[in-house]
């Protein structure tokens, strides 16, 4: 089983250590004025669930778990197509073996929050998507949803933001090659 974050986010969600890259399309005076960032390295936490979740089987229709993390200011943004809406969406792909479900966490209620207050929230979003796709019309019929939540939550509920920073997730990427490291094989 392969768990896998796809972070979308509103322009308006500033990325801790982002300010000074060539691709910033804010001045350094929004960011002075702007104290709220977003903390967590999401390939740091797919790492460390990738490794807690090795060798577990949650059914064999599902080998991929994609969590589509939605973070933005969603009054802001209000309807339309930049954001899945409150009711999110799943999809199936059984050619695949994939599984998508989108979560979302309002930027407005974590932006000053901690680091281990922002993982909380991505823990939260995580299974409230796992939720939503085990309620799905189209679902995997052999997969235990319940099982994989479980396990998903155990596993955050015991993390450390130390665990899933991006200094670990280097540090276990020069143990290991980065296929390997987060349950990637080489193409």
């Amino acid at each position: 089983m392969h768990f896998r974050t796809f972070l979308k986010t509103g322009v308006e969600v500033l990325h801790l250590g982002t300010q000074h890259s060539n691709g910033n399309a804010w001045p350094l005076e929004h960011w002075k004025a702007n104290p709220g960032r977003w903390l967590l390295f999401t390939p740091g936490i797919d790492a460390y669930l990738n490794r807690a979740l090795a060798g577990h089987s949650f059914g064999t229709s599902i080998e991929q778990f994609v969590l589509l993390l939605e973070i933005a200011d969603f009054a802001a943004w209000g309807g339309g197509v930049a954001f899945s809406g409150p009711n999110g969406y799943v999809t199936y792909k059984p050619k695949t073996r994939e599984l998508r479900s989108v979560g979302q966490i309002d930027w407005l209620d974590v932006q000053m929050l901690t680091p281990t207050q922002q993982l909380q929230a991505y823990r939260t979003a995580a299974l409230s998507a796992i939720q939503r796709a085990s309620q799905a019309s189209r679902k995997p019929k052999d997969f235990a949803f319940m099982e994989f939540s479980q396990a998903v939550d155990g596993v955050l509920k015991e993390a450390k933001v130390s665990q899933v920073s991006r200094s670990a997730f280097e540090a276990a990427s020069e143990v290991q090659p980065f296929a390997a490291a987060d349950g990637f094989a080489a193409r």
